[in-house]
């Protein structure tokens, strides 16, 4: 990778966290892909194993390809999977790592919880696991900008049918349910100059609505084998620190049905970790904008592209010898 050497102890502690659906854009690892050799290694393997088109469709699209679930996620995971092979070549190693749904998985390879191909495999399920309960649903989601989780959740009892799907950050709360109770909610929330953004995706993920999915994915995840991670993981059911396998596997089966606990993640980090340095390993900072809002003072870098990765090891492997 041409990194110098210096030495472990003068790099800073810092968590990494991987970004999930919604953060996909065309063009998006081009840098890395077409500058380190072993990056496009990644997204032909994963060609291999979901005989997806992932690199054309990564670098020309459409966006309207890259969007649908069923590509979008072992698109991004890809992404996720290429920036973090180029932070690790810079023999930069985090001492903790989550994911932001889809991202999960891709903690759990950065972890070495799972082998990347396994990784694929599971991703490439999970959409399909994903998009076929949800065509039975007609559901989607909407974040609410400005209110705490508390104030939201007081709303929703006025509102049968809708749940809390992702607290992203202290004021920003996605919830979800059917096409209809959430236009019924959104039209209410306009009354009271309450923001709500619909979000284009295809179900209401991370509510009871995809309890069925969970099922299908416990009998995939049953398939795969699971080690203890090598770097501590925090998990999106819980938000909590874990090192056991089992416990990951149950996270992730309920995660599918249950809301992304991302404040209690980034909050557990800095206060287990100590540390308040992260680093949004792939495409967009989506997760960088949400830190921040849950700790002000945190410092994110982030890996994307070879700009933000020089930046990221300049700051990070300062006194560099």
């Amino acid at each position: 990778m041409g990194s110098k050497s210096y030495k472990m102890d003068k790099v800073k502690k810092f968590s990494v966290v991987f970004p999930g659906q919604a953060s996909q854009y065309v063009g998006m690892g081009k840098e890395l892909i077409e500058n380190i050799p072993a990056c496009a290694d990644i997204i032909k393997k994963g060609e291999d194993i979901t005989s997806i088109p992932l690199m054309k469709t990564i670098m020309d699209g459409p966006i309207e390809e890259l969007t649908r679930t069923l590509i979008c996620q072992p698109a991004v995971f890809a992404i996720n999977m290429v920036c973090w092979y180029a932070l690790t070549g810079k023999k930069l190693f985090p001492v903790s790592v989550a994911g932001h749904s889809l991202g999960e998985y891709s903690a759990l390879v950065a972890s070495k919880v799972i082998s990347i191909e396994d990784g694929f495999y599971l991703v490439k399920r999970r959409a399909e696991i994903m998009d076929e309960i949800s065509l039975k649903i007609d559901g989607t989601l909407m974040a609410v900008i400005g209110l705490p989780l508390e104030e939201v959740e007081s709303l929703l009892n006025n509102f049968d049918g809708i749940s809390v799907a992702n607290i992203n950050s202290p004021r920003q709360v996605v919830v979800g349910g059917t096409k209809k109770n959430i236009e019924n909610l959104s039209s209410f929330l306009k009354t009271k100059k309450i923001k709500g953004v619909m979000l284009n995706v295809s179900g209401p993920f991370h509510t009871p609505f995809m309890e069925e999915a969970s099922f299908l994915l416990a009998e995939e995840i049953e398939k795969i084998k699971f080690k203890n991670p090598e770097i501590p993981v925090y998990i999106n059911f819980s938000g909590n620190r874990t090192t056991d396998s089992q416990e990951i596997k149950r996270g992730l089966v309920k995660q599918i049905y249950s809301p992304v606990k991302w404040v209690k993640i980034i909050e557990n980090m800095v206060k287990d970790e100590g540390n308040n340095t992260f680093v949004e390993v792939g495409p967009k900072t989506v997760l960088k904008r949400l830190i921040e809002g849950i700790i002000p003072e945190a410092k994110v870098f982030n890996v994307e592209d070879m700009t933000s990765l020089e930046n990221t090891f300049r700051e990070l492997a300062d006194n560099i010898s």
